[in-house]
Protein backbone atom coordinates (compact mmCIF):
# COMPACT_ATOMS: atom_id res chain seq x y z
CA UNK A 1 0.00 0.00 0.00
CA UNK A 2 1.24 3.48 -0.83
CA UNK A 3 1.92 5.83 1.84
CA UNK A 4 -0.79 8.31 2.88
CA UNK A 5 -0.07 11.86 1.94
CA UNK A 6 -1.80 14.16 3.73
CA UNK A 7 -1.19 18.52 3.47
CA UNK A 8 -0.29 19.41 6.66
CA UNK A 9 0.20 23.16 7.55
CA UNK A 10 3.92 22.88 9.33
CA UNK A 11 3.11 24.68 12.16
CA UNK A 12 -0.16 25.79 14.58
CA UNK A 13 -1.38 28.48 12.29
CA UNK A 14 -0.60 29.98 8.62
CA UNK A 15 2.44 29.89 7.10
CA UNK A 16 2.97 27.35 3.91
CA UNK A 17 2.31 22.97 3.83
CA UNK A 18 4.28 20.45 3.34
CA UNK A 19 3.53 17.27 2.21
CA UNK A 20 4.03 14.61 5.73
CA UNK A 21 4.26 11.22 4.65
CA UNK A 22 2.17 8.96 7.68
CA UNK A 23 3.06 5.43 7.20
CA UNK A 24 -0.68 3.63 6.63
CA UNK A 25 -1.38 0.68 9.09
CA UNK A 26 -0.62 -2.55 8.92
CA UNK A 27 -3.92 -3.87 7.33
CA UNK A 28 -4.30 -7.66 7.46
CA UNK A 29 -7.81 -8.26 9.42
CA UNK A 30 -9.94 -9.07 9.37
CA UNK A 31 -8.50 -12.51 9.60
CA UNK A 32 -9.44 -15.62 11.74
CA UNK A 33 -7.06 -14.01 14.39
CA UNK A 34 -8.68 -10.78 14.41
CA UNK A 35 -11.76 -10.63 16.53
CA UNK A 36 -9.50 -13.14 19.27
CA UNK A 37 -7.09 -10.18 19.38
CA UNK A 38 -9.26 -7.11 19.72
CA UNK A 39 -11.28 -8.66 22.40
CA UNK A 40 -8.50 -10.06 24.53
CA UNK A 41 -6.30 -6.81 24.11
CA UNK A 42 -9.74 -5.20 25.28
CA UNK A 43 -9.78 -7.34 28.09
CA UNK A 44 -6.28 -7.79 29.54
CA UNK A 45 -3.95 -4.98 28.64
CA UNK A 46 -3.60 -2.71 31.42
CA UNK A 47 -4.26 0.64 30.02
CA UNK A 48 -7.47 -0.95 28.72
CA UNK A 49 -8.13 -2.31 32.05
CA UNK A 50 -7.41 1.62 33.64
CA UNK A 51 -10.64 2.72 31.68
CA UNK A 52 -13.28 0.05 32.65
CA UNK A 53 -16.04 0.07 32.23
CA UNK A 54 -16.83 0.82 28.87
CA UNK A 55 -17.88 -0.52 25.57
CA UNK A 56 -16.16 -0.79 22.39
CA UNK A 57 -16.88 -1.67 18.85
CA UNK A 58 -15.35 -2.08 15.14
CA UNK A 59 -16.63 -2.11 12.24
CA UNK A 60 -17.01 -1.12 8.34
CA UNK A 61 -19.30 0.59 6.60
CA UNK A 62 -21.99 -2.48 6.33
CA UNK A 63 -21.78 -2.62 10.38
CA UNK A 64 -20.55 -4.21 13.41
CA UNK A 65 -17.33 -6.36 13.15
CA UNK A 66 -17.09 -6.87 16.74
CA UNK A 67 -17.52 -5.50 19.96
CA UNK A 68 -17.71 -6.66 23.68
CA UNK A 69 -19.20 -4.75 26.97
CA UNK A 70 -15.68 -4.79 29.91
CA UNK A 71 -16.47 -4.53 33.08
CA UNK A 72 -19.55 -2.97 35.00
CA UNK A 73 -20.54 0.59 36.60
CA UNK A 74 -20.95 0.82 40.31
CA UNK A 75 -24.81 0.25 40.08
CA UNK A 76 -23.72 -3.88 38.39
CA UNK A 77 -24.67 -2.73 35.19
CA UNK A 78 -22.51 -2.80 31.32
CA UNK A 79 -22.41 -0.61 29.18
CA UNK A 80 -23.64 -1.33 25.90
CA UNK A 81 -23.77 0.12 22.44
CA UNK A 82 -27.16 1.17 23.35
CA UNK A 83 -26.39 3.55 27.16
CA UNK A 84 -26.44 7.17 26.00
CA UNK A 85 -23.45 9.18 27.21
CA UNK A 86 -22.57 13.06 27.20
CA UNK A 87 -19.56 12.24 24.59
CA UNK A 88 -17.85 15.85 24.87
CA UNK A 89 -15.88 16.71 22.35
CA UNK A 90 -16.24 13.77 20.48
CA UNK A 91 -19.46 16.76 19.36
CA UNK A 92 -16.56 18.29 17.72
CA UNK A 93 -16.49 15.75 14.92
CA UNK A 94 -20.61 16.12 14.67
CA UNK A 95 -20.32 19.59 14.33
CA UNK A 96 -17.27 19.08 11.55
CA UNK A 97 -19.52 16.40 9.67
CA UNK A 98 -22.80 19.02 9.84
CA UNK A 99 -20.24 21.95 8.04
CA UNK A 100 -19.47 19.72 5.37
CA UNK A 101 -22.80 18.56 4.30
CA UNK A 102 -23.82 22.21 4.45
CA UNK A 103 -21.18 23.44 2.20
CA UNK A 104 -21.83 20.95 -0.03
CA UNK A 105 -18.10 18.92 -0.41
CA UNK A 106 -15.12 18.55 1.56
CA UNK A 107 -13.71 21.18 -1.22
CA UNK A 108 -16.75 23.55 -0.29
CA UNK A 109 -15.30 24.43 2.75
CA UNK A 110 -14.45 28.05 2.73
CA UNK A 111 -11.21 29.89 3.18
CA UNK A 112 -13.71 31.90 6.27
CA UNK A 113 -14.22 28.20 7.45
CA UNK A 114 -11.31 26.61 7.47
CA UNK A 115 -9.37 28.38 10.72
CA UNK A 116 -12.83 27.49 12.77
CA UNK A 117 -13.14 23.89 11.37
CA UNK A 118 -9.17 23.50 12.79
CA UNK A 119 -8.97 25.75 15.70
CA UNK A 120 -7.05 29.20 14.42
CA UNK A 121 -9.61 31.33 14.16
CA UNK A 122 -8.59 33.26 17.28
CA UNK A 123 -12.08 32.43 19.14
CA UNK A 124 -10.97 31.25 22.21
CA UNK A 125 -12.35 33.10 25.27
CA UNK A 126 -14.73 29.66 25.91
CA UNK A 127 -12.32 27.38 26.65
CA UNK A 128 -13.16 23.28 26.92
CA UNK A 129 -13.89 21.99 30.27
CA UNK A 130 -17.32 20.71 29.86
CA UNK A 131 -18.13 20.54 34.04
CA UNK A 132 -18.26 24.22 33.88
CA UNK A 133 -21.34 25.41 32.75
CA UNK A 134 -20.89 27.16 29.50
CA UNK A 135 -24.66 28.44 28.30
CA UNK A 136 -26.39 28.86 31.42
CA UNK A 137 -30.45 27.27 30.84
CA UNK A 138 -31.79 31.10 32.35
CA UNK A 139 -30.23 32.14 28.71
CA UNK A 140 -33.85 33.48 27.27
CA UNK A 141 -34.10 32.06 24.25
CA UNK A 142 -31.54 29.59 24.81
CA UNK A 143 -29.73 29.50 21.81
CA UNK A 144 -26.00 29.46 20.33
CA UNK A 145 -26.41 33.57 19.47
CA UNK A 146 -27.58 34.12 23.50
CA UNK A 147 -25.06 32.05 24.98
CA UNK A 148 -22.32 34.03 22.72
CA UNK A 149 -23.50 36.83 24.71
CA UNK A 150 -22.03 35.42 28.18
CA UNK A 151 -19.10 37.26 29.91
CA UNK A 152 -16.17 35.02 30.84
CA UNK A 153 -15.59 35.60 34.92
CA UNK A 154 -11.69 35.35 33.81
CA UNK A 155 -11.68 37.94 31.52
CA UNK A 156 -14.70 39.66 31.83
CA UNK A 157 -15.22 39.53 27.78
CA UNK A 158 -18.36 37.91 26.02
CA UNK A 159 -17.49 34.12 24.24
CA UNK A 160 -17.81 36.28 20.93
CA UNK A 161 -14.38 37.85 21.50
CA UNK A 162 -11.84 36.74 19.32
CA UNK A 163 -7.93 37.32 20.71
CA UNK A 164 -5.15 38.28 18.45
CA UNK A 165 -2.97 36.54 20.09
CA UNK A 166 -3.82 33.05 19.26
CA UNK A 167 -5.25 33.92 15.99
CA UNK A 168 -3.39 31.88 13.68
CA UNK A 169 -2.27 29.39 16.28
CA UNK A 170 -4.10 26.03 17.45
CA UNK A 171 -5.63 26.32 20.27
CA UNK A 172 -8.47 23.62 21.78
CA UNK A 173 -10.89 25.80 22.66
CA UNK A 174 -15.28 26.02 22.21
CA UNK A 175 -14.85 29.24 21.08
CA UNK A 176 -14.31 28.19 17.26
CA UNK A 177 -17.61 26.11 16.60
CA UNK A 178 -19.58 28.42 18.81
CA UNK A 179 -18.62 31.36 16.53
CA UNK A 180 -19.17 29.79 13.25
CA UNK A 181 -22.45 28.35 14.80
CA UNK A 182 -23.17 31.72 15.00
CA UNK A 183 -21.79 33.32 11.35
CA UNK A 184 -22.61 30.69 9.47
CA UNK A 185 -26.03 31.44 10.09
CA UNK A 186 -28.08 28.21 9.84
CA UNK A 187 -27.97 27.08 14.39
CA UNK A 188 -27.26 30.14 15.72
CA UNK A 189 -31.25 31.15 16.73
CA UNK A 190 -32.09 27.51 16.70
CA UNK A 191 -33.64 26.60 19.91
CA UNK A 192 -31.90 23.99 22.34
CA UNK A 193 -34.50 21.83 22.25
CA UNK A 194 -34.50 21.61 18.51
CA UNK A 195 -30.66 21.49 17.85
CA UNK A 196 -30.05 17.81 17.91
CA UNK A 197 -32.64 17.86 15.43
CA UNK A 198 -31.61 19.90 12.87
CA UNK A 199 -27.84 18.94 12.81
CA UNK A 200 -28.68 15.26 12.44
CA UNK A 201 -31.71 16.12 9.12
CA UNK A 202 -28.29 17.14 7.47
CA UNK A 203 -26.66 14.38 8.11
CA UNK A 204 -29.20 12.50 6.91
CA UNK A 205 -31.95 11.84 9.62
CA UNK A 206 -32.37 8.67 11.74
CA UNK A 207 -30.00 9.69 14.05
CA UNK A 208 -31.07 10.91 17.79
CA UNK A 209 -28.60 13.33 18.59
CA UNK A 210 -29.43 15.86 21.79
CA UNK A 211 -27.40 18.68 22.93
CA UNK A 212 -27.65 19.55 26.68
CA UNK A 213 -26.41 22.83 26.07
CA UNK A 214 -26.31 25.21 22.81
CA UNK A 215 -22.34 24.09 22.77
CA UNK A 216 -21.26 22.71 19.42
CA UNK A 217 -17.96 21.78 20.46
CA UNK A 218 -18.97 19.43 23.45
CA UNK A 219 -22.93 18.95 24.41
CA UNK A 220 -24.13 16.18 22.32
CA UNK A 221 -25.38 13.35 24.65
CA UNK A 222 -26.25 10.26 22.75
CA UNK A 223 -24.95 6.28 22.29
CA UNK A 224 -22.27 4.46 20.57
CA UNK A 225 -25.02 2.91 17.80
CA UNK A 226 -25.85 6.49 17.02
CA UNK A 227 -23.04 7.33 16.67
CA UNK A 228 -21.41 4.52 14.73
CA UNK A 229 -24.52 5.26 12.30
CA UNK A 230 -22.35 8.54 11.89
CA UNK A 231 -18.91 6.69 10.79
CA UNK A 232 -20.49 4.06 9.10
CA UNK A 233 -21.82 6.95 6.53
CA UNK A 234 -18.62 8.53 6.48
CA UNK A 235 -17.19 5.46 5.18
CA UNK A 236 -19.78 5.00 2.52
CA UNK A 237 -19.15 8.30 1.12
CA UNK A 238 -23.37 9.67 1.84
CA UNK A 239 -21.60 12.32 4.35
CA UNK A 240 -19.28 13.70 2.67
CA UNK A 241 -16.70 14.35 5.93
CA UNK A 242 -15.14 11.27 3.61
CA UNK A 243 -13.51 13.34 1.69
CA UNK A 244 -12.26 15.58 4.29
CA UNK A 245 -10.73 13.75 6.63
CA UNK A 246 -7.18 14.97 7.64
CA UNK A 247 -7.55 18.44 5.33
CA UNK A 248 -6.47 20.95 6.52
CA UNK A 249 -4.22 19.45 9.38
CA UNK A 250 -2.10 21.83 11.75
CA UNK A 251 0.05 21.05 14.58
CA UNK A 252 -1.17 21.04 17.81
CA UNK A 253 1.55 20.24 20.47
CA UNK A 254 3.20 23.53 21.05
CA UNK A 255 7.38 23.18 20.41
CA UNK A 256 10.07 24.86 18.70
CA UNK A 257 8.46 23.97 15.67
CA UNK A 258 4.98 24.20 16.42
CA UNK A 259 3.54 27.77 17.01
CA UNK A 260 0.11 26.06 18.82
CA UNK A 261 -0.87 27.93 22.04
CA UNK A 262 -2.21 24.59 24.05
CA UNK A 263 -3.69 21.10 23.26
CA UNK A 264 -5.20 18.29 25.46
CA UNK A 265 -3.01 15.80 23.64
CA UNK A 266 -0.10 15.20 25.19
CA UNK A 267 1.55 13.70 21.48
CA UNK A 268 1.85 15.73 18.26
CA UNK A 269 -0.86 14.77 16.43
CA UNK A 270 -2.49 17.24 13.74
CA UNK A 271 -6.00 19.06 13.65
CA UNK A 272 -8.16 18.65 11.24
CA UNK A 273 -12.11 19.75 10.11
CA UNK A 274 -13.38 18.80 13.57
CA UNK A 275 -11.23 15.94 14.22
CA UNK A 276 -7.46 14.92 15.05
CA UNK A 277 -4.99 12.65 12.74
CA UNK A 278 -2.81 10.43 15.29
CA UNK A 279 -0.07 10.57 13.72
CA UNK A 280 3.01 10.71 16.45
CA UNK A 281 5.75 8.47 14.89
CA UNK A 282 7.22 8.42 18.31
CA UNK A 283 3.98 6.37 19.56
CA UNK A 284 3.65 4.40 16.17
CA UNK A 285 1.14 6.24 14.90
CA UNK A 286 -1.27 5.40 12.23
CA UNK A 287 -2.76 7.95 10.74
CA UNK A 288 -5.90 7.22 12.40
CA UNK A 289 -9.01 9.88 12.57
CA UNK A 290 -10.60 10.39 15.71
CA UNK A 291 -12.38 12.37 18.56
CA UNK A 292 -11.60 11.63 22.02
CA UNK A 293 -13.97 13.70 24.55
CA UNK A 294 -13.11 14.51 27.74
CA UNK A 295 -15.42 12.32 29.60
CA UNK A 296 -13.58 9.03 28.05
CA UNK A 297 -16.11 8.89 24.56
CA UNK A 298 -13.85 7.94 21.78
CA UNK A 299 -14.64 7.46 18.11
CA UNK A 300 -11.99 6.76 15.01
CA UNK A 301 -11.96 5.86 11.74
CA UNK A 302 -9.04 4.29 9.93
CA UNK A 303 -6.02 5.82 7.78
CA UNK A 304 -7.06 3.43 5.09
CA UNK A 305 -11.34 4.57 5.66
CA UNK A 306 -12.32 0.80 5.76
CA UNK A 307 -13.17 0.50 9.67
CA UNK A 308 -14.39 2.29 11.99
CA UNK A 309 -14.21 2.34 16.37
CA UNK A 310 -16.16 3.43 19.09
CA UNK A 311 -14.77 3.29 22.86
CA UNK A 312 -17.79 4.48 24.75
CA UNK A 313 -17.79 5.81 28.37
CA UNK A 314 -18.57 8.32 30.57
CA UNK A 315 -16.01 8.51 33.50
CA UNK A 316 -17.24 11.86 35.34
CA UNK A 317 -14.98 11.30 38.39
CA UNK A 318 -11.92 11.14 36.21
CA UNK A 319 -12.77 14.33 34.91
CA UNK A 320 -13.37 16.16 37.97
CA UNK A 321 -9.71 15.07 39.28
CA UNK A 322 -8.42 16.67 35.96
CA UNK A 323 -7.64 13.19 34.19
CA UNK A 324 -7.48 13.19 31.14
CA UNK A 325 -10.05 10.47 30.28
CA UNK A 326 -10.44 11.14 26.70
CA UNK A 327 -6.66 10.36 26.23
CA UNK A 328 -6.83 7.13 28.09
CA UNK A 329 -9.48 5.84 25.96
CA UNK A 330 -7.61 7.19 22.85
CA UNK A 331 -4.68 5.10 24.30
CA UNK A 332 -6.95 1.51 24.84
CA UNK A 333 -8.59 2.38 21.68
CA UNK A 334 -5.63 2.49 18.99
CA UNK A 335 -4.23 -0.86 20.83
CA UNK A 336 -7.65 -2.62 19.90
CA UNK A 337 -7.65 -0.66 16.70
CA UNK A 338 -3.70 -2.58 15.56
CA UNK A 339 -4.74 -5.90 17.52
CA UNK A 340 -8.06 -5.92 15.22
CA UNK A 341 -5.83 -4.86 12.02
CA UNK A 342 -2.72 -6.99 12.32
CA UNK A 343 -4.66 -10.22 14.64
CA UNK A 344 -1.98 -9.89 17.11
CA UNK A 345 -3.10 -9.23 20.96
CA UNK A 346 -1.60 -6.28 22.22
CA UNK A 347 -0.08 -5.95 25.42
CA UNK A 348 2.32 -3.21 25.22
CA UNK A 349 1.65 0.44 26.16
CA UNK A 350 2.17 1.65 22.46
CA UNK A 351 1.05 -0.45 19.14
CA UNK A 352 3.31 -3.01 18.00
Amino acid sequence: MAPLLLALASCGGGGGSQAVVVPPPVIIGPTANSVTAATSTAKSNALCATIAPFYWEIGDQSGSLASGSIGTTSSGTMITGATQVSIASGSKWVYGMYVVELRGSAAGLTAADIPFMNFTSGYTNIGNDPKTAKCPASNSPDTVNACLTTLNPATNLPYSTQDPNTTGKFDYDSGHFENHASQLGSLGDVPLVSLGSTVAAQLGGGVDLQYTQPMMAFAVYTNSDQYAELLRRVLDGSLKMHDALGTHAVCTLPSASCNAVQSPIPEAWHYSIGHWVEDDSSTHGDGAFSSAGALGFYPWIDAAKKYYGVISREDVAALASGQQAGYASAQCGRLIRHAWETGVAQTGTIPD
